[in-house]
């Protein structure tokens, strides 16, 4: 949080206001934290004009020890985010997935070659034909939109906190090792959170943006798949061909309705082979419960601390364990396991912000229930086999 027009933050005229205060400098900012004084009101001249003076948001709240005030500013200013970086990610993206979306079709637009290493065939591309690579738009263009949509949700909740974050950053990854040619999509926040409610705010948009714009996405995709004659198990009842493989894919309660409303056949009873448009709203879903697992700093962490911030710990640690007999039906739960374990440095707890509120909201927590029944509707316990 900077100043505006590049005005350089001096605190010190705050320091005569508050009673104690701390320093904490961070990479990018400085956040300073005081009690006002006990003599003095948010009505007093004083404070009125320090707070109409200051160019950045000022924190307050009222704690047991008076009025809480936070600040943050910038210490140095941050180089121009290049657009560069995002444009070539979201090419090589669009590349990749348009890729994934021609092999779904049975065509191979790289006209793929193998080199053996050691007994191993690598496949490479050797060629590319740009027709037969646009069959794969598909798939690639509501994948894409609704990778785009997530993310953007995360990244207009973070400018309404007044938070800052970068662009989306597409991760491509070519689609002889990725069926769907991509990793997915994040955005970095380069400022620290003060409050709650901003970090429910930031980490519920995305998910919610992704939600609605993917179950118009498979329903429509759903009306334009089909029933194959093959007997279809009742966790993984979709299917895709991919290379001239297939790819099964699971269903939770929401995509098992969803199939019986705007579907071709009752899910379980025949193999559904979803049309790449129903690939990619079943994906959104799948990214959407995937990010609400109530872990660490996952999307589902930010709300779990933020609507339980003295009970996330032991929430996050039950639904970690809870992995363990999950993993039996798919071991991708195992791997995710560790995966997050690796990333939060073994802590599946979300670290406090700086600021909590003594309580959320009502429109907030109702949000928030909100959000744990989407990821129950969209939970898969086995969301692919191969």
């Amino acid at each position: 949080m900077s100043a505006k027009n590049g005005v350089k933050l001096d605190p010190s005229s705050w320091f005569g206001l508050l009673a104690e205060y701390q320093l904490t400098t961070l990479p990018q900012d400085t956040v300073l934290r005081g009690v006002l004084r006990e003599d003095l009101s948010l009505d007093h001249p004083d404070v009125r004009d320090a707070i109409e003076a200051w160019p950045a948001p000022v924190h307050l709240e009222h704690g047991r020890d008076g009025v809480d005030i936070v600040l943050v500013y910038q210490i140095k200013e941050r180089e121009r985010e290049s657009l560069v970086t995002h444009a070539f990610l979201l090419v090589a993206t669009l590349v990749t997935t348009l890729g994934s979306g021609a092999l779904m079709r049975g065509v191979d637009p790289f006209a793929t070659r193998y080199l053996e290493i050691l007994g191993v065939a690598l496949p490479y591309p050797s060629a590319l034909d740009a027709a037969e690579l646009w069959l794969g738009a598909s798939f690639a263009l509501p994948f894409l939109g609704v990778l785009l949509t997530h993310e953007m949700g995360h990244f207009y909740a973070a400018r309404a906190h007044q938070v800052r974050a970068s662009l989306p950053y597409f991760l491509p990854l070519p689609p002889y090792f990725s069926v769907i040619g991509s990793l997915g999509a994040f955005i970095r926040l380069r400022g620290p959170t003060v409050r709650r409610s901003s970090l429910f705010d930031i980490g519920a948009s995305g998910p919610f943006a992704s939600f609605l714009v993917s179950l118009p996405v498979f329903a429509v995709g759903l009306s334009w798949s089909r029933v194959l004659v093959e007997t279809a198990d009742v966790l993984t009842p979709f299917a895709i061909s991919f290379y001239g493989q297939p790819v099964y894919l699971g269903a939770g309660v929401l995509t098992t309705l969803m199939a019986e409303m705007f579907g071709p056949g009752t899910p379980g009873e025949g193999l559904i082979l979803l049309h790449p448009v129903a690939l990619a709203g079943w994906l959104g879903l799948f990214v959407t419960a995937l990010n609400l697992l109530p872990l660490g700093q996952l999307d589902g962490g930010h709300i779990l601390y933020a609507l339980f911030p003295n009970r996330h710990g032991l929430i996050a640690r039950l639904f970690l364990l809870s992995l363990v007999p999950l993993g039996l039906v798919w071991w991708g739960w195992w791997a995710w396991a560790v995966l997050i374990l690796a990333l939060h440095r073994g802590r599946v707890s979300h670290p406090s912000v700086i600021l909590p509120e003594p309580l959320m909201g009502r429109p907030r927590r109702i949000l928030g229930w909100g959000v744990i029944l989407i990821f129950l509707l969209t939970f898969a316990p086995v969301p692919l086999n191969l």
